[in-house]
């Protein structure tokens, strides 16, 4: 019986690892995203083609893009956070690194996860948030 823990414990990390990449592909195409979200805006300010468009109309469409590119790495950071937690859940099971390392990482995890509610991101960092918190909330 003894043979059949190993494979479960190998098993289980492999999915855990396995998780954790793709956790990490959805935030990195969360941030390629948003790194297109930024540069949109230059291309609607200087392009001609779109000439249909008053200059009111697509600074208001530069603006709503620069709003999308705040929330999509917002978005990838909680992608981020996920994979820290899962990455310090490998560690802190791992053989060949200490403990702590796993610990601290699931605790920078959670960190990341704080942006998941926005007034508490607000109270815990409050020179930081990208948009101020609902009016309620002050």
């Amino acid at each position: 019986m003894s043979n059949a823990e190993p494979n479960e414990k190998r098993m289980s990390t492999g999915l855990t690892s396995l998780l954790a990449g793709v956790v990490m592909i959805l935030g990195c195409a969360m941030w390629a995203l948003s790194s297109l979200f930024h540069l949109a805006p230059l291309l609607l300010i200087q392009g001609s083609s779109l000439s249909a468009f008053g200059p009111e109309q697509l600074q208001a469409l530069a603006l709503i893009l620069l709003k999308l590119n705040a929330q999509a790495y917002d978005i990838g950071l909680v992608f981020f956070g996920f994979w820290c937690g899962l990455i310090g859940y490998l560690i802190f099971r791992s053989t060949f690194l200490p403990r702590i390392i796993g610990v601290l990482e699931v605790l920078a995890g959670l960190g990341y996860l704080t942006l998941l509610w926005r007034p508490l991101a607000h109270y815990l960092y409050p020179t930081t948030s990208r948009s101020p918190a609902p009016e309620k909330y002050h």
